[in-house]
């Protein structure tokens, strides 16, 4: 079979639809389960953690679990928040705002910047940072 009898191949070209789909089903599968990535609800009324996230870099999901073990425990006080860096919004945050591809940015119901927590966060400051930042704000 020459290239162009290849190229004119039904089989050949399902199988790079088959190929295609299969990586976007699997991209889709690798998103930040949970959280919005919606940056406009900044600032409207609660305080918000936002996560720039990077699924190819192991301190950010690392991040993202630290994230997973306090999240319930501020529902409804804390809106937690994830951009993936590699996405235009995500892109455009990260300039913005100045921050790094692993970082939480946090911000108060008002939308003013408060706290930039770096990717040696744990469990334990973020929830002192938060316990903090909620203290002042008297929630």
């Amino acid at each position: 079979m020459n290239s162009q009898q290849k190229k004119n191949n039904p089989a050949v070209k399902i199988g790079v639809i088959t190929a295609i789909l299969a990586l976007l089903v699997l991209m889709f599968l690798m998103l930040p389960k949970g959280f919005k990535d919606d940056l406009s609800l900044i600032g409207q009324g609660s305080v918000s953690v936002v996560l720039t996230h990077d699924k190819n870099l192991l301190d950010s999901t690392r991040m993202m679990e630290v994230m997973n073990k306090v999240r319930s425990d501020y529902e409804g006080k804390v809106q937690f928040l994830a951009v993936d860096v590699v996405t235009p919004v995500g892109q455009g945050f990260v300039r913005d705002q100045r921050v790094g591809s692993i970082s939480l940015v946090i911000f108060g119901s008002d939308g003013q910047r408060l706290q930039l927590l770096d990717n040696r966060v744990t469990e334990q400051s973020l929830r002192a940072t938060l316990d903090g930042i909620l203290a002042k704000a008297g929630g």
